[in-house]
């Protein structure tokens, strides 16, 4: 069955439809997704669903018309500045996503660097080669350059090569909370004393691990410093709609304080209209994950948060440790986080091989290409799936070891 927009459908019709197109997703309701979706408990699905429908209509830029919106926008970035240990002063911006906010902070020291450095002819970003491509995408629509330095044999950050390759025209050094491919946490506090030193802006992603990491370091975890308790960290990412169990399109870019912000600002008068000032890429923007992100904060509570942490990392350990107890399997260390990746060590399972036995079983496989691994994000929702996925897991393996089986490596994950 179709659908045609240009006459007048039934709602059940149309409703019967959307539900036929979903039969061909992967199954993350019950835990066979490993990335895009972060899921709690349904009761907590139902809060947020109802939050945002509150402001199903409402328009965030419309702070005059809608200063609930406003309100509501601000208690949520309040929260993220006292989580992450910002001082007096501090000031976000609420994003669509990660992305988003990431762009943001690369404009913000865009615009730090031409008000303090006029002599920077070509802007350009020193990263580790593991920070995430919205660095790149940032760079190439504001005009800039990233310079990736290799990662080391552990995964993180090189923070000697970091420094080495800063030049006059560098205006940002990027860290990551953890690196997404990895799991791994950089070392915040060595690049943020080097940016401290050189007068250069800090950024740090946190996007994966911002609304997760604090609560994993309340259950006695080792969490290294990340945050603006590390001077030298000027801004940071974090998402909501992540480990913050918010809907879709939630996200915070953070900044020290008001001064660091304000190179984010758009404000335009040259239209009939009158003045016009945005924070964000959008104009309009929903109010419905604002509503939603504020809901879950404030349902969840710490203990909440505390609670999720400590399902993830207990479902890490049953999952690391059943998937070493496979022969053949070797999970790779460090794993900071909720992400870890595995690969093989026997000629005869050949790992390309296993990701596409899985997939053939309804499972939604990551991968890496340094290495070229398995790789798991782990939320609350995968406790449920822990043994299923094991057990399949294990049968793939041995077909693929008994059948000699190989297969290509695909590296479009996404």
């Amino acid at each position: 069955m179709t659908v045609d927009p240009a006459t007048k459908s039934e709602w059940m019709e149309l409703r019967n439809r959307l539900v036929d197109l979903k039969k061909n997703d992967t199954d993350w309701i019950h835990g066979k997704v490993s990335a895009y979706n972060y899921k709690m408990t349904e009761e907590l699905d139902d809060i947020i669903r109802d939050a945002y429908q509150l402001y199903f209509g409402e328009n965030a830029l419309g702070s005059k018309v809608f200063p609930s919106v406003a309100t509501l926008e601000q208690e949520v970035i309040d929260y993220g500045l006292t989580l992450f240990g910002c001082p007096d002063g501090g000031a976000g911006i609420f994003t669509s996503g990660g992305t988003e906010s990431v762009l943001l902070c690369v404009k913000g020291a865009r615009e730090w660097a031409r008000r303090t450095r006029p002599e920077v002819e070509n802007p350009t970003v020193v990263a580790p080669e593991t920070a995430h491509p919205s660095f790149n995408k940032a760079a190439y629509l504001l005009g800039l350059t990233v310079h990736r330095v290799p990662m080391r044999s552990d995964f993180r950050a090189d923070v000697a090569a970091m420094e080495a390759a800063i030049t006059p025209d560098t205006i940002m050094l990027v860290g990551s909370a953890p690196a997404y491919p990895h799991g791994t946490f950089d070392d915040i506090e060595g690049i943020g004393r080097i940016a401290l030193d050189r007068g250069i802006w800090c950024h740090v992603d946190a996007c994966l691990g911002g609304f997760l990491s604090p609560f994993v370091k309340a259950l006695g975890y080792p969490i290294p410093p990340f945050d603006f308790r590390v001077p030298g960290v000027v801004s940071l990412s974090a998402d909501l709609h992540k480990h913050g169990y918010a809907p879709k399109g939630a996200s915070l870019a953070l900044f020290r304080n008001d001064v660091f912000k304000d190179g984010v600002r758009f404000e335009f008068r040259d239209w009939p209209r009158g003045r016009y000032v945005t924070y964000t890429l959008s104009g309009s923007r929903a109010a419905g994950p604002i509503a939603g992100a504020w809901a879950a904060l404030n349902f969840l509570g710490e203990a909440g948060y505390v609670d999720a942490a400590r399902i993830i990392m207990e479902t890490k350990e049953q999952l690391i440790t059943g998937v070493e107890a496979i022969p053949g399997l070797r999970v790779h260390r460090p794993t900071d986080l909720s992400i870890f990746i595995y690969d093989s060590v026997d000629a005869a399972v050949e790992i390309n091989a296993v990701m596409d036995g899985m997939r053939s079983r309804g499972w939604f496989v990551g991968s890496t290409a340094e290495p070229v691994a398995v790789h798991y994000a782990v939320n609350p929702i995968h406790a449920q799936s822990v043994d299923a996925y094991l057990a399949d897991l294990a049968a793939v393996v041995e077909d693929v070891r008994s059948n000699r089986k190989v297969a290509a490596f695909n590296d479009h994950t996404y």
